[in-house]
């Protein structure tokens, strides 16, 4: 009877075991096949671009914006740019009247002539009592003069010397002021100093303008033709910004085309908005992009962080990361099986494979969840 027993415990020992075994066969080859649907799409070589995306602002060039003012005092008789006209570098903006400065200038220029006659008749009499000082010398040695005569022509000609030094101080001192008046002058005539648009006008036509420590402005011009662009670098992307590197940009306006040039050089000092800090990365404009691009548009920016053709490319979204690894599934004729590979960089499309897989092999971009307890493993 004992035995009998042991036998049937023996049986239901071994019962036990192969269904185990039989739910360990199932549920491993569950693991290792998967049952996923999706989009097939076959590895290729392609080329895949990263980069970052900021956001940043069209501005002027130091030296684009000019204010051009003037340093003199009088009546805006005429005003020949309004703002939108176009003025070339040294062509005539603004003249302040000027009537009285022409009045004086050429008084002091008459003033000039008479004291240059005058200092001609000095230096003519100078010659003469250093002649006749020189003669009555000559005279006191031979004893045909006295020394009272040749002290009088000394004292004569050290009149004539003093006169000749105070008519030239004049004409030196009259002349000095005839070139600050005509400096003074040439204020009333303001010249573009850069060629650009007209971009405000702050005074008109029959105003008076008074001039005090500082120029006034009457009309500012830009240079459209110079313009940069300040890209707002996150302080989490700037460790992977470096000058040299190529953006590519687009703004509002023209939604359809695409902009480059590359970045010149990073501020060190930080931006600070809404407690984010910002790093300026600046782009110089390409002048030809400048007749479309204005100042103060918003660009929507990429830098293009690295590059990489003719490289095994899948789509990103085939790329899982699953227990620690990463993973495609590779679609054969009748099975669907999980591969682990090493990507590299990756774009908003595709995601470089460096190893895992070979060109012309078939991945799935799931669409479905897997119902499988192995693939979750």
């Amino acid at each position: 009877m004992k035995s009998k027993k042991k036998y049937i415990v023996w049986i239901t020992v071994a019962v036990i075991i192969l269904l185990v075994i039989v739910v360990v066969c199932l549920t491993g080859k569950k693991g290792r096949s998967e049952k996923v649907g999706g989009e097939v799409f076959a590895v290729k070589k392609g080329n895949v671009t990263n980069f970052t995306e900021q956001t940043g602002i069209i501005k002027a060039q130091v030296g684009a914006i000019v204010k051009v003012g003037t340093r003199a005092t009088g009546e805006l008789i005429q005003l020949r740019y309004q703002v939108g006209d176009y003025v070339k570098k040294g062509e005539l903006i603004a003249k302040i009247d000027d009537r009285e400065k022409i009045a004086n200038h050429r008084n002091l220029k008459a003033q000039i002539e008479e004291q240059r006659k005058d200092l001609a008749a000095k230096e003519a009499q100078y010659q003469y009592s250093k002649i006749n000082y020189e003669r009555e010398e000559r005279l006191l040695k031979q004893e045909f003069t006295t020394r009272d005569s040749v002290d009088k022509a000394k004292r004569e000609l050290d009149v004539a010397i003093a006169q000749v030094e105070l008519g030239r101080a004049k004409v030196m001192a009259a002349e000095e002021s005839l070139k600050a008046l005509e400096v003074s002058l040439s204020y009333n005539k303001i010249y573009a100093p850069i060629s650009g648009y007209v971009s405000q006008v702050t005074t008109q036509e029959g105003e008076t303008v008074v001039a005090g420590l500082s120029a006034v402005n009457l009309i500012t011009v830009i240079d459209a033709s110079k313009l940069e662009m300040w890209i707002y670098v996150d302080e989490t992307d700037i460790g992977r910004v470096k000058p040299g590197m190529k953006v590519e940009y687009r703004v509002d306006a023209y939604r359809d085309r695409r902009f480059s040039g590359n970045i010149g050089l990073i501020y060190p000092q930080p931006e600070i908005k809404e407690n984010i800090v910002y790093y300026l990365a600046i782009v110089k404009i390409d002048p030809k992009d400048t007749t479309l691009l204005k100042p103060e548009m918003t660009t929507h920016v990429r830098i293009i962080i690295s590059e990489k053709t003719d490289v095994l490319v899948v789509p990103n979204g085939s790329v899982r990361f699953e227990s620690g690894k990463n993973i495609v599934y590779v679609k054969s004729k009748d099975k669907t099986e999980r591969k682990e590979v090493i990507p590299g960089i990756r774009d908003d499309k595709f995601t470089e494979i460096i190893t895992g897989l070979s060109e012309n092999e078939h991945v799935v971009i799931p669409t479905v969840k897997r119902l499988e307890s192995g693939a979750k493993k």
